[in-house]
């Protein structure tokens, strides 16, 4: 028992530690980055890592490392700015048809199994290319298709909470129902709520590395991780550092956020 404790919380220390270091890490980035991001080396292109740029350079000698951490400012520190709105847009509409149900609960869940019945990024790149390629196009259409899906997790929590004793006893006592929501069925799912965000903010990450890696997402030269990939397919037989390093960051922050939601979620379910 003591193992398996100990094995939990070096989990979970790791996924957080790698979590906050990332963002840190973006958030410091003028500072903690060693070169422009921006700035073309012809001279110096495909260059192998080295002391001068750690992490080598890329077809237009670009310092990878600094391309990488000024890129955490587009793939996560957005990525959690998406996650955030799309939370508080789903978040009331959660709790009405959670707490009154009835036809609006049916007509808005029939609504939302249509939309979760097509693969995320499907109906991503379907939204997308309708409204066409640039960031701001790929943001409104990852908050379009994840909403859905809080919504329904919303739904099942405030549900859950409702079965309570003291919700009940709270609704006989004469309160209101915005009182309830907000005394009683709230503080009981936001923690789990932030779980599960926390653990999104992995997938939003994916998502929109897999749009920028299409060309549907974030436009070059703006550093972002899918697209240096999308940049570094080209070069990854004679320079494979150019995309093996953006490739480890996507799979690192991912990581980060599994074993968080995982972690949080198996203490919540232990107590």
């Amino acid at each position: 028992m003591k193992k398996i404790r100990l094995s939990f919380q070096g989990s979970l220390l790791a996924g957080g530690v790698l979590f906050g270091l990332i963002v840190l890490l973006g958030l410091l980035a003028p500072w903690v980055a060693p070169h422009d991001p921006l700035q073309v080396d012809l001279l110096n292109r495909l260059a192998p890592p080295s002391r001068k740029y750690p992490f080598g350079t890329d077809h237009l000698g670009r310092d990878v490392l600094s391309r990488l951490i000024y890129g955490i400012r587009t793939s996560v520190l957005i990525a959690c700015a998406i996650t955030v709105a799309t939370l508080c847009f789903s978040l009331p509409i959660g709790l009405l048809i959670g707490y009154v149900r009835g036809r609006v609960d049916q007509l808005i869940m029939r609504g939302i199994d249509g939309v979760l019945a097509f693969p995320d990024i499907i109906l991503t790149v379907a939204i997308v290319g309708i409204l066409g390629p640039g960031f701001v196009n790929m943001t409104l259409a990852i908050i379009a298709v994840r909403w859905a899906g809080y919504v329904r997790y919303i739904r099942s929590l405030v549900q859950k909470a409702c079965q309570e004793d003291y919700v009940r006893y709270a609704r006989l006592s004469g309160n209101s129902h915005v009182r309830i929501l907000r005394r009683y069925v709230l503080p009981q799912a936001l923690p789990q709520l932030l779980v599960y965000a926390v653990w999104d903010i992995g997938r939003v990450v994916l998502m929109i590395a897999g749009l920028s890696f299409l060309g549907l997402g974030v436009q070059p030269p703006k550093p972002e991780w899918g697209v240096m990939l999308h940049d570094a397919t080209s070069y990854f037989q004679v320079a494979p550092h150019v995309m093996i390093f953006p490739g480890l960051a996507i799979m690192l922050f991912v990581l980060a956020c599994q074993l968080l939601g995982d972690r949080f979620s198996e203490k919540g379910a232990a107590k």
